[in-house]
This record gives C-alpha cells, structure tokens and sequence, in this order.
C-alpha cells in the first residue's frame, strides 16, 4: 500500500510540478492584463495569419516523422512511413499532457505495432536530439552574433526601450523583480534535490552515454544523408514559420522584420526546454520580452503570445488525437490479437 502511495505521489509530483511552474510564471507575465479586454484584442488580431502560422504545426511533425524513418531503416527496422509520422503526431500531444513523456509514448508506439526494441528506439530519439541540439545551437549562435550590439545594450542596463513600445507600457515584461529570482531558484533547487534523491545520476548518464552512441553509430549508417539534412532544416524552418507568420496578424509585430522574429524564435526555443506543458508560461514570457525590445507594446505582444501559443497547442493535441485513432485503426487487427 504504501509503494503504491508513494508510486501515486510521484505520478503527481511530475504532474503538477510543470503545471505549478507554468501557472506561476504566466501569473506573472499577466499580472497586470485585463482580461476583459481580451476578445476586443482578439478581435484586432488577423486570424487567417494565425491559421496559415498554425498550419507549420502540423508540417514540422510531419518531416520529423519521415526522418525518424531514415535513423530506423538502418538499424534493421522496415517500419512504413505512415506510422513514424502518425507516432510522432502522438509524442507532440503526449508531451503537452505530460511533459518529456512524449519520446517514451513514441517507442512504447512503435515497440508495440512494429516491434521495434524500446531502447533501440530510444537510442534513434537521442540521436535526433543530437542532430537537433547541433541546429539549435548553431541557429542561436549565429543570431547572437547578428544581433550582439542589441543584446550588449540590453544586459548593460544602456538599452533605450523605442518608442512605440515605451508608449503606454508602464511595466516592461522584461524587468524582473528579485523575489522572482528567489522563487525560480527555490524551486531549481527543490527539483534538483529531488531529482537527486530519486534518481541515480551515474547509472543515468552511463545510460544516456551508450544510448546516445548507438543512436549516432545509426547516423552513420544512413542512406540518404542529403534528405536527412533536408528533413532536419524543415523542421526548423517550420518551427520558426509557425511563430513568424502570426506576427503578421497585427500591424505593430508585422514590421518587427524577420531577423526579430529568429530572436524570438530562438529564445523561445530554448524556453519550451522548462518542463511545462508545450512550454507555457516561460514561452509566453519570452516572446513577449523579445517583441517589446523590438518596439511591440506589451499591448499587442500579450494577447498575440497567448492566441498563438493556445491554437499551437491545440493543433498539437488535435494531431495527436487523430493519429492516435488512425494507429489504432491501422493496426486494429494486431491490437485485437493482443487482447
């Protein structure tokens, strides 16, 4: 009885945890926004930029899908396409649910339909997160060097906010009171011990390490490196579309230019990494930080981050629920079999 109190209790702790955090921050971001207000701002927004935006969505699973297909084939598993794809529309929604869950939903997935060894599949999902790890990181490193006199400006304290962000925005959604700092390493340092106390670090990262080599000896095994590559670029073009397109739902972000909107794409790329559902909260904080040092009212930016990142989560989830029903229509025979 009491393993299964503390099993339960820790089921809720990875449950709650994220969404604590998320509700914490975007109580934050919106302390000071009127939600009455929130259709009338709705109302200004152009919404077909936030559909055609939202359409990206769908697209970036997709090319993932198709590339895990090509880290499978080479280990020795015949898996079609249509069930990647379908497997990673699952992950994307499971993630939301349940932070980081989705990469285990994915090889319990394909474990269960196409017989492909859980830790095999694993090892292939860490070698996608290295491919992804490397094309994030050299996206932001480029960005920063673009945009370094910006920044410089910005963590000296010398940044003058511009005009048409400074009008009417009496708290700026970047300046952060020391109590939060408080709080953010409170809870850092919580999660920490915990995770400590519960897990096995070495053990974990002697995993991790053997994981993460057989997943990067089956890149080198691939066939066709040059549309690995081509899937792995989609996939964060598609990523940045389904931010930048919505920009162009309101006047103010429309002229931020591209290059603002890779700022805001890369910091918001690095915020999804807070384990909270889709990212939010942490995400809402950053796009709206990184739009108003590009000249966006707190104004515009807040209701714009908030439709946006709920239809991004919505299409996630509706793209899950439909790849789920169609795996297990695909394979309702095996899945009577089993029963």
């Amino acid at each position: 009885c009491s393993l299964q109190m503390k099993k339960f209790f820790s089921n809720a702790f990875k449950v709650l945890l994220p969404l604590l955090i998320s509700a914490v921050v975007l109580a934050y971001t919106y302390r000071d926004y009127d939600f009455s207000k929130l259709w009338s701002d709705v109302a200004r927004l152009n919404l077909w930029w936030i559909f055609f935006a939202v359409v990206f969505s769908w697209l970036s699973p997709l090319f993932r899908g198709l590339r895990w297909n090509l880290i499978l084939s080479p280990i020795g598993y015949d898996v079609p396409k249509r069930d990647t794809v379908l497997t990673v529309f699952t992950g994307y929604a499971a993630n939301i649910i349940i932070p980081r869950f989705g990469e285990i939903s994915r090889c319990a997935i394909l474990d269960r339909y196409n017989s492909v060894h859980f830790s095999k599949g694993l090892g292939t999902l860490l070698a996608e997160r290295f491919v992804d790890m490397i094309l994030l990181l050299l996206i932001a490193l480029s960005t920063a060097l673009w945009q370094m006199p910006r920044f410089i400006d910005l963590f000296s304290g010398e940044y003058k906010l511009p005009d048409s962000a400074a009008e009417g925005s009496s708290t700026p959604a970047f300046v952060i009171p020391d109590v939060l700092y408080w709080i953010i390493g409170v809870v850092a340092l919580a999660v920490l011990i915990w995770w400590l106390v519960k897990c096995k670090p070495i053990v974990m990262l002697k995993n991790f390490i053997s994981g993460l080599w057989a997943g990067f000896m089956s890149l080198k095994q691939v066939k066709n490196l040059p549309l690995f590559l081509t899937y792995s670029v989609g996939i964060w073009v598609c990523y940045y579309l389904e931010m930048y397109l919505a920009f162009y739902s309101l006047e103010s972000t429309a002229s931020v230019g591209a290059i603002a909107g890779l700022v805001c794409f890369v910091a918001s790329s690095f915020a999804v990494l807070v384990p909270t559902p889709n990212g939010a909260g942490p995400w809402h904080w950053v796009v709206i930080t990184m739009l108003f040092i590009y000249g966006v009212p707190v104004e515009d930016a807040r209701p714009l981050a908030l439709v946006l990142h709920t239809a991004q989560t919505a299409a996630y989830l509706l793209g899950g629920l439909v790849a789920w029903v169609a795996l297990h229509l695909v394979h309702r025979e095996k899945t009577i079999k089993k029963l």
